[in-house]
């Protein structure tokens, strides 16, 4: 699929929201810039989030808990993290089964954790688009 815009990338999020369910495990890669907390983002409003969402690069992890939300989310960011022990520390095989987890960077170690129940791609394009493919788990 072909994403133009943030706003689209934004839409697309919160559409996939109505898909996923408690539990659930979306490990979303792409470079830097390619969108990853926009669609973070989006998917957070079609739970039900209203505030702003930042990148948790620098905390790793920020938690979103009802009533903010319809079911808790964990957003997570790899970027930072030097090794997979670096996981087990976060507890986020613990939170698994009462939340939603989407992991940013997730390339860098979510396969050597867990077996995502969604794997999203973003590919940048030259003209400013990107190109997401999706793939479950």
């Amino acid at each position: 699929m072909i994403i133009a815009t943030d706003a689209e990338m934004r839409a697309f999020g919160h559409s996939l929201a109505k898909e996923l369910k408690q539990a659930d495990w979306v490990a979303i890669n792409g470079p830097l810039g390619a969108g990853k907390t926009v669609l973070c983002a989006g998917i957070l409003a079609g739970l039900g989030f209203k505030g702003e969402v930042a990148s948790p690069s620098y905390a790793i992890v920020h938690s979103y808990e009802p009533p903010e939300v319809s079911v808790a989310v964990a957003h997570v960011d790899f970027y930072r993290l030097d090794d997979a022990n670096e996981l087990e520390e976060l507890g986020l095989a613990d939170e698994r089964s009462d939340r939603i987890t989407l992991v940013e960077w997730a390339e860098r170690f979510g396969s050597a954790f867990v077996v995502p129940s969604h794997i999203i791609n973003i590919t940048p394009q030259a003209d400013g688009s990107r190109i997401l493919t999706l793939k479950n788990g």
